[in-house]
C-alpha cells in the first residue's frame, strides 16, 4: 500500500506537466491546459489522502519504509499532501488570474515541475536522490520566476536568485561529494552522520557548514537573503507557490541531515544566530514597506527566520509544524492580496489614534504579559509536563511575541471589546501552539536533537523584536537611532540597479 501512495504522490505532478506540454503543443487553449493539469494534480492529492487514510486504518506501523532511493514516512506524507494541495489550489486560482495571459502555459508547466521536484525532495532516501531533487527544485523555481522575464525587475530577481542558489548549491555538492567519496558510493540519509563522524574534525565542520549555507540560502536567510525581496515582479500565483513551499526547503534539508549538522553545538549556534538576525531584520523592514506584496515578502523572511531558529535549537518537530502552518497561512495571504489592499485603504481613512493614558498603558502591559504566559503554563501542565529547556525557552519566546502583539494592539485601540477579544485570541493561540507542537511531534515521530543552541540565546531575538516595536512606536521626531533604523530598512528594499537607472 505504501508504494502505491508513494507512486501517486510522485507521479501526479509529472503527469500533469507532461499532459500540459502535450495539450499546449496540440494548440489547445491555455485555459484547457490549466484545467487538465490542475485536475490531474487534484486526483493525485485525493489518491494520496484516501490511500493514506485506508493504510492508517489497516496498519499502525509508522516506521520509515524505503523503496530504493526513495522513502515514505510521516514527514513525507504530510509534505506530499501539503505540496499537492497548495499546488492544485494555486493552479485553480491561476485559471482566472492568468486568463488570457500569454505566459499561462509556462506557469502551468513550471508549477508542476516545481511540485514534482519538491515531493521528490521530501521522499529522497539517499544523498544522490536528495541532491538531484534539491538542484532540480532550485532550477525549476528560477524558471518559474522567469514567467515575466521580459520585465527588468523580473530579470534582476532571476539573476539574484540564480546567483545565490548557484553559489550555495555548489557548496552543497562539494560537501556531499566528500561524503560520497569517503563512503565509496551512495549513502542513505540516515547514515550520513556516521560517515561524517569518521572524518577529521576540519572536514566535519566543512561538510556541516556547506549544508547549513545551502539551507540558509534556499530559505532567504542572512547573509544570503538578497534574492527573495527582488522577486516581486513574479505574478501572484508564483509568489504564493514560492512563499508557501519552496522557501521552506531549508528546514527540510536541516531535518534530513539533522544528525550531521548537530554533531557540534557551534554549528547549531550559527544556524540559530542566522535565523535570529533574519527575524529582527525582516521585522524591521516589513514595517516600512508601502506595498502589500513587499510586506508579505519580508513577513515570509521573518517567519523563515523563526523556523531556522527552532532548527538551531534542535526542535525539529516545532520547525516542521511552523513550516506547515506558515505555508497554509502565507498562501492564503498572497492569494487574497487584492482584498488586503482594499482593507488597507479603508484603514488609512480611520480616525487618528487618541493618545493613551497612563492607566491604559499599565493595563495593556499587564494583560499582554499575563494572558499568553498563563495560557502557555496551562497547556504545558496539561500536555507537556516534561519538556526540555529548549522547548521551554521557545514557548517563553512565543509568549513574548504574542504579548508584544497584544500590547501594541491594545495601545492603539483600547476598549472593552478589544481587550476581551485580545485576551481570548492570544490565550487560544498560545494554548493551541503548545498543544499543536506536542501532538505534531507525536504524529510525525520527529525526534528533537539533543545538541542545540543554548536556550538563553533566545534573549537576542527577543530584545531585537522589542527594540523594533519600541522604535516603531516612538513619538519623538528627534530620535537618531529611529531615523537610522528607518533609513537603513527603507534602503534595504530598493535595488541598486533601480537607483542607477533612475527608476526610483
Amino acid at each position: 500500500m505504501d508504494v502505491v501512495i508513494l507512486g501517486a504522490a510522485m507521479v501526479s505532478p509529472w503527469l500533469a506537466a507532461v499532459v500540459a506540454g502535450v495539450l499546449s503543443r496540440a494548440k489547445l487553449t491555455p485555459h484547457t491546459v490549466g484545467v487538465s493539469a490542475s485536475a490531474i494534480t487534484g486526483v493525485g492529492l485525493l489518491a494520496v489522502a484516501l490511500l493514506s487514510i485506508f493504510s492508517s486504518t489497516t496498519s499502525a506501523d509508522t516506521r520509515t519504509i524505503e523503496f530504493g532511493a526513495l522513502q515514505w514516512d510521516p514527514l513525507a506524507l504530510i509534505m506530499a499532501l501539503l505540496v499537492l494541495g497548495l499546488s492544485m489550489l494555486i493552479q485553480v486560482f491561476a485559471l482566472r488570474y492568468l486568463r488570457g495571459d500569454a505566459r499561462q502555459t509556462w506557469f502551468i508547466l513550471c508549477t508542476n515541475i516545481v511540485t514534482g521536484f519538491t515531493i521528490f525532495l521530501v521522499c529522497a532516501a539517499t544523498v544522490t536522490a536528495f541532491v538531484v531533487a534539491w538542484i532540480g527544485a532550485g532550477a525549476a523555481l528560477v524558471a518559474l520566476l522567469a514567467t515575466y522575464r521580459q520585465l527588468n525587475q523580473a530579470q534582476d530577481g532571476i539573476r539574484r536568485t540564480a546567483l545565490r542558489f548557484g553559489i550555495a548549491d555548489s557548496g552543497l555538492l562539494i560537501g556531499l561529494a566528500i561524503v560520497l567519496v569517503a563512503a565509496g558510493g551512495d549513502v542513505p540519509l540516515n547514515e550520513v552522520a556516521s560517515q561524517v563522524i569518521e572524518m577529521p574534525l576540519p572536514l566535519q565542520f566543512l561538510v556541516a557548514a556547506l549544508l547549513v549555507v545551502s539551507a540558509l540560502a534556499r530559505s532567504s536567510q542572512i547573509p544570503f537573503h538578497g534574492w527573495l525581496p527582488f522577486t516581486l515582479a513574479a505574478p501572484t500565483p508564483v509568489s504564493a507557490l514560492m512563499h508557501a513551499g519552496v522557501v521552506n526547503a531549508g528546514a527540510i534539508l536541516l531535518l534530513r541531515f539533522s544528525e550531521t549538522v548537530s554533531l557540534h553545538q557551534s554549528v547549531m549556534i550559527v544556524i540559530f544566530l542566522a535565523g535570529s538576525a533574519t527575524v529582527v531584520y525582516a521585522s524591521a523592514v516589513r514595517l516600512v514597506r508601502p506595498d502589500v506584496k513587499g510586506r508579505l515578502v519580508f513577513s515570509t523572511m521573518a517567519q523563515m527566520g523563526f523556523m531556522i531558529m527552532t532548527c538551531g535549537l534542535g526542535l525539529y518537530a516545532a520547525a516542521i509544524f511552523h513550516l506547515v502552518a506558515h505555508s497554509l497561512f502565507k498562501s492564503t495571504l498572497f492569494l487574497s492580496a487584492g482584498t488586503g489592499m482594499r482593507e488597507h485603504t479603508i484603514d488609512r481613512n480611520l480616525p487618528v489614534t487618541v493618545p493613551t493614558s497612563r492607566v491604559v498603558v499599565v493595563a495593556s502591559t499587564a494583560v499582554a504579559v499575563l494572558a499568553p504566559v498563563a495560557s502557555l503554563i496551562a497547556a504545558k501542565t496539561m500536555f507537556a509536563p516534561n519538556i526540555t529547556d529548549a522547548e521551554l525557552g521557545l514557548f517563553v519566546f512565543v509568549a513574548l511575541t504574542l504579548g508584544v502583539t497584544l500590547g501594541a494592539g491594545l495601545l492603539t485601540h483600547f476598549s472593552l471589546q478589544s481587550l476581551t477579544l485580545g485576551i481570548v485570541v492570544t490565550s487560544a493561540v498560545s494554548f493551541g501552539y503548545t498543544v499543536a507542537i506536542h501532538l505534531f511531534g507525536l504524529v510525525l515521530d520527529v525526534a528533537n536533537s539533543g545538541i542545540g543552541a543554548p536556550s538563553w540565546l533566545l534573549i537576542i531575538p527577543a530584545v531585537g523584536l522589542i527594540g523594533v516595536e519600541v522604535l516603531a512606536r516612538a513619538r519623538t521626531r528627534n530620535s537618531t537611532l529611529r531615523e537610522l533604523v528607518y533609513t537603513r530598512s527603507l534602503s534595504a528594499t530598493i535595488s541598486r540597479s533601480s537607483l542607477s537607472k533612475g527608476l526610483i
